[in-house]
């Protein structure tokens, strides 16, 4: 049996015996399967962490309660002890246990830096060695405090600080599973292009089986020398060594792909890998891209929080090197007695004020040194985020320019691989009758293979070009939307 018939017999028979094949479209893989990839998931579960954090961020400033009970604290054991009248030493033996519980509620008051408590706690002692019994008892306990200045200023920065990173937390999610499908779409250009090597060597090793036997006529009737003949045997040989090769890549890109989905049940399906669609936009605007980019990039919400960040910085280094103080009220209620009740009766009022102050006086410089250094840390940072940014800008005018660029040259590949096909198969055809030679159908052969590959690299480069683009911009150029809207 003819060996093109042999090769047809292998791809088409299975396909037959398992019915229509499994289609896989870029479409597909870009906006479905790839969302619901391992990749994918664990970005998901990321993301959901940092809206968890954020919500604890908010929950901080509601009323929290809290219950502790310590029921044991046994301790038997010998301790020197001094006597408060005469100043003699002795052991004495401790022969105790002691429990405790206390519940509170504690209130933090953002806008002003400051924290109100209110607790109740009760303490019991027993002595083994007396047998007695002690109870000591707050019935009521409140506390505040706050410092005397920056308050209100840290609550403003650490606030939209969080909010800055909830927003970026967004972008960033949208940016991360733009990355995987960047991921997804490299992995099936790569598949793309072993089925592009796949078909067209196949094509060619059947157009060089005819060949070789129309060769061994011409060698038969003196048209043909032993070398020229020798030559086509050689392409043919040539033919069968790519499409081999081609097989394999192609099998090992098919399994990459199938890996990274998590589409397994794919293993056993007969797949055929559609042609990408020449769909994009013809052509970005670059102010557009620009917009889009300092829109919704997390670079950008990344540098205003930077910034924000650097700003506190100052402030705090300003603050711990000038006049501050702190302010500390106490009010409660204690009593002590040998019975539970009588510990609840008749309590004792405690009030306390703690008020302190820090004035820096003389220190040889040393703070305003330091003040100095952190004004010169707040400019350093300043400048480098400057230049990240017209750094940013430029990658997006690259980006852009690029993009247009390559689907142009989509265009003309696209044209010119079609044509050497064409101008293959017409060479093809003559070769029969001797009008042409075997150096410029091999030649044709050639040029056909390298037209495939800039046809391949035209498609690739202006995916990549599109997808990073659309991770950068987090805006789908051809379905004019953005990510978060896609995403959420």
């Amino acid at each position: 049996m003819n060996r093109k018939w042999i090769i047809a017999w292998l791809i088409f028979v299975p396909a037959f015996l398992h019915g229509q094949p499994f289609q896989i479209s870029l479409e597909q893989v870009l906006n479905e399967w790839c969302l619901s990839s391992p990749s994918a998931k664990k970005i998901k579960l990321s993301y959901e962490n940092t809206l968890l954090a954020f919500d604890n961020y908010k929950k901080q400033f509601l009323p929290s309660i809290a219950f502790s009970l310590n029921p044991v604290n046994f301790n038997r054991s010998q301790k020197l002890m001094q006597n408060a009248e005469s100043g003699n030493y002795s052991y004495v033996e401790d022969y105790t246990n002691s429990s405790s519980t206390e519940i509170a509620i504690r209130q933090k008051i953002g806008i002003i830096g400051g924290e109100l408590s209110v607790s109740s706690r009760l303490n019991y002692l027993r002595e083994f060695s007396n047998h007695r019994d002690r109870f000591g008892t707050n019935p009521l306990y409140i506390n505040y405090s706050q410092p005397f200045v920056g308050g209100f200023y840290n609550y403003k920065k650490q606030r939209d600080i969080q909010y800055a990173q909830l927003n970026n937390s967004i972008k960033q999610y949208c940016s991360e599973i733009a990355n995987v499908q960047t991921q997804a779409v490299n992995l099936f250009m790569s598949l793309f292009s072993s089925k592009l090597s796949t078909e067209l060597s196949y094509k060619n090793l059947q157009i060089s089986d005819t060949l070789l036997t129309a060769s061994k006529a011409l060698l038969d009737n003196g048209y043909f020398t032993e070398y020229e003949y020798h030559q086509m045997e050689l392409q043919q040989l040539n033919n069968q060594y790519a499409y081999e090769s081609s097989t394999k890549s192609y099998q090992k890109a098919l399994r990459e792909l199938i890996t990274f989905l998590n589409k397994s049940e794919w293993m056993d399906k007969e797949v055929e890998i559609q042609t990408p669609e020449f769909d994009l936009p013809l052509k970005i605007d670059e102010k557009l891209a620009i917009f889009y980019a300092w829109h919704n990039s997390p670079f950008a919400l990344t540098q205003e929080e930077k910034r924000l960040k650097a700003e506190q910085t100052l402030f705090t280094a300003k603050l711990n090197n000038r006049f501050n103080g702190n302010l500390n009220l106490s009010y409660g209620l204690n009593q002590y007695s040998d019975h539970f009740l009588n510990a609840y009766r008749k309590p004792d009022y405690t009030q306390g004020i703690m008020i302190g102050i820090q004035i820096p006086i003389f220190q040889w410089g040393i703070n305003r040194n330091k003040i100095r250094m952190a004004k010169n840390n707040y400019q350093h940072s300043m400048i480098e985020i400057d230049q990240a940014e017209a750094n940013f800008d430029n990658d997006i005018q690259d980006i852009v320019e690029d993009y247009n660029h390559n689907m142009n040259l989509w265009f003309v590949a696209t044209k010119s691989y079609q044509l050497s096909q064409e101008q293959y198969a017409l060479l093809a055809q003559k070769f029969h009758s001797g009008k042409v030679s075997v150096y410029e159908l091999a030649s044709a052969q050639q040029e056909q293979y390298n037209a495939m590959q800039r046809y391949y690299n035209a498609i690739m480069n202006a995916w990549n070009s599109f997808c990073m683009l659309r991770k950068t911009t987090l805006y789908d150029f051809a379905k004019q939307t953005e990510l978060e809207d896609l995403f959420f």
